[in-house]
């Protein structure tokens, strides 16, 4: 159980600096995901001018909770596989000791590790400058 949970913790590892060895192509991947973020200013404004079944506060939440979700649930993994399989790159990796899963498990671990801080910080810079959709103010006034 020692040596599966140090190779886990390797390839998490690997992975991860992989992963955050791109920063700017981090930011721009969850900067792609951003579109209910837009989108809710497109319903939010026209909640405040027509009548909807959803007030803007509601339509805010609803499209912060779809960017969220999807931030969360992106997964690249048959891509990848279909990427190695399609170069050669699979064959290798089936003459190693671990099963070649575990490597896009760990990688996409790591990326949604590497991901989350930066969903997170689009989050609170929206929730610090749009506040009153939620129903609280700002510390600061």
């Amino acid at each position: 159980m020692k040596q599966i949970l140090k190779k886990a913790v390797t390839l998490l590892t690997v992975y991860y600096a992989y992963i955050v060895e791109y920063r700017a192509e981090l930011i721009l991947w969850v900067l792609t995901g951003s579109l209910p973020i837009i989108m809710m200013g497109v319903w939010t404004q026209a909640a405040q001018a027509g009548q909807f079944g959803l007030s803007p506060a509601e339509f805010a939440r609803y499209f912060l909770t779809v960017f969220l979700v999807r931030q969360l649930t992106v997964v690249w993994v048959i891509w990848e596989f279909e990427k190695e399989v399609v170069e050669g790159k699979l064959s290798p990796r089936l003459l190693q000791p671990l099963d070649p899963v575990w490597h896009h498990v760990t990688s996409h671990l790591a990326e949604r590790v590497a991901r989350i801080p930066f969903a997170i910080l689009l989050v609170l810079l929206f929730l610090h400058f749009i506040p009153k959709l939620f129903g609280y103010q700002v510390l600061h006034k």
